[in-house]
């Protein structure tokens, strides 16, 4: 069953293109400096499952492919067509494309309406082909797209984790930047790339609409420098937060930032404030840095696997337990509200000046004990008002900041916190200041699979 069927209005065309059972590389080569031959890589690299088709009259096999000398010459029709040429041939291209039966073509080059002049009419054009011949199209000037639940990888990039986090960046090096914090922290894997480049067909609302859909896809990711049509992006919005979580990370917070996203994709930037407070009323988690894109994207595919909005904050600190609380209303989720029972245990193991309510704070109680940190997180979780907890602040840095002899004790709270991971349902999320420097109770934490970021 479709994941959010009776919520959209109909099945997003992108599922045939971003699964295709073949595709055609136009500007396919042997050439390691080309994008044809980085496109015909990933393809073989990734084992794609369907048929690949390079295209170049010049060749007669391409690593190891047969090659054919044109579109109109392959033996049967892909629903998808990568293009790696200039983008002077790209009107006649498309129109090849269609004529050939090709649903969709992904266009690399740049040199359309974000250099203006002469790049304006060529883009008109190449819309007009598309519109006359039915095609539709992912860019110009993008960085390219990947699926990798169905093995299609068009950038060649390696060690990518298959996961469910689908990505649509304006950026291509912001995928690259992801990527590589993946690799590093956190469980995150990918399930499709978009790079919309200058949304001349298919725009933000169309891309997020198909990750909505996606069964593969738990959170969606944005990079966006400009929408192309803000009014309909809300609207998709809103039906697709109703059913999964939706992050963006939207550009443009000043006017250099507005020139250059205009410089880069012909964005039409917009009012920032307005923007941001727009996607806030659709329901959209909105993001200030590139590092909060994947801890926001986890903690919250998290606790998609919740039964509630419910969520109890546990702190070392009150400022952080005030900004903790602040960041996830902001992402509509709402502060549990702990039983009478919950809150005499806390007041049995915590200082009278602990403050017992939500969020904790537990006010100095654990600076020489920082495994009674686990201890309030065992309690809280068995409270039936609450549905996932957030433990906030310094844990895995004690014996750093105090004492090397509270090590023990750390490691001692951390086994105690995998222990209550496997005992409960509910999702367990740290935020710790320390966790850029990965000490060994954090490391407990992260082999054991728990989603362990940076405050």
């Amino acid at each position: 069953m479709n994941p959010i069927e009776g919520h959209l209005p109909a099945r997003s065309p992108l599922h045939n293109i971003l699964a295709p059972t073949g595709i055609a590389v136009v500007g396919a080569s042997s050439d390691p400096t080309k994008r044809g031959y980085k496109a015909m890589v990933g393809l073989i690299k990734d084992g794609f499952r369907g048929d690949i088709y390079p295209v170049n009259p010049k060749a007669d096999r391409i690593l190891g492919v047969e090659a054919w000398p044109s579109v109109a010459a392959l033996p049967a029709t892909p629903e998808l067509a990568l293009l790696c040429t200039p983008a002077t041939t790209v009107p006649g291209l498309i129109a090849e494309c269609g004529q050939r039966g090709i649903q969709g073509v992904v266009i690399l080059a740049s040199g359309f309406a974000e250099m203006g002049g002469e790049g304006v009419e060529l883009e008109r054009e190449m819309m007009r082909q598309a519109e006359a011949h039915g095609v539709r199209i992912i860019g110009p000037n993008t960085s390219g797209v990947f699926n990798l639940h169905h093995r299609l990888n068009l950038l060649a990039l390696d060690n990518v984790k298959p996961g469910d986090v689908g990505i649509v960046s304006q950026s291509g090096n912001m995928l690259l930047s992801l990527a590589l914090e993946a690799q590093h922290n956190g469980e995150v894997g990918f399930s499709t790339y978009v790079g919309p480049g200058n949304q001349s067909d298919i725009g933000f609302s169309d891309y997020l609409r198909y990750l909505g859909e996606d069964e593969h896809t738990r959170v969606a990711t944005l990079y966006v420098e400009g929408f192309r049509d803000g009014r309909e992006f809300l609207e998709v919005a809103r039906d697709v937060t109703a059913m999964k979580p939706v992050v963006v990370y939207k550009s443009g917070s000043t006017e250099a930032g507005q020139k250059a996203a205009s410089s880069h994709t012909g964005a039409l930037a917009g009012s920032y404030a307005m923007t941001v407070d727009l996607l806030r009323q659709a329901g959209v988690s909105v993001v200030h840095r590139s590092d909060e894109i994947l801890p926001v994207a986890e903690g919250l595919g998290l606790l998609q696997k919740a039964r509630g909005k419910r969520v109890a904050v546990i702190a070392d600190g009150g400022g952080q337990a005030t900004i903790a609380s602040d960041r996830l209303s902001e992402a509509g989720l709402t502060l549990a509200e702990l039983s009478e029972e919950t809150r005499q245990k806390l007041r049995d193991v915590l200082f009278p000046q602990a403050t017992t309510h939500n969020p904790v704070d537990v006010a100095g109680s654990t600076d020489a004990n920082p495994s009674l940190l686990a201890t309030c997180m065992e309690i809280v979780a068995a409270d039936d008002n609450v549905d996932s907890l957030f433990l906030v602040g310094m844990f895995g840095g004690y014996s750093l900041r105090f004492a090397e002899s509270l090590l023990g004790d750390e490691m001692r709270g951390a086994e105690a916190i995998v222990d209550l991971s496997k005992a409960t349902d509910k999702p367990l999320v740290i935020y710790s200041l320390y966790a850029p420097i990965k000490p060994p109770a954090l490391r407990r934490l992260h082999e054991a699979g728990l989603p362990v970021y940076a405050s």
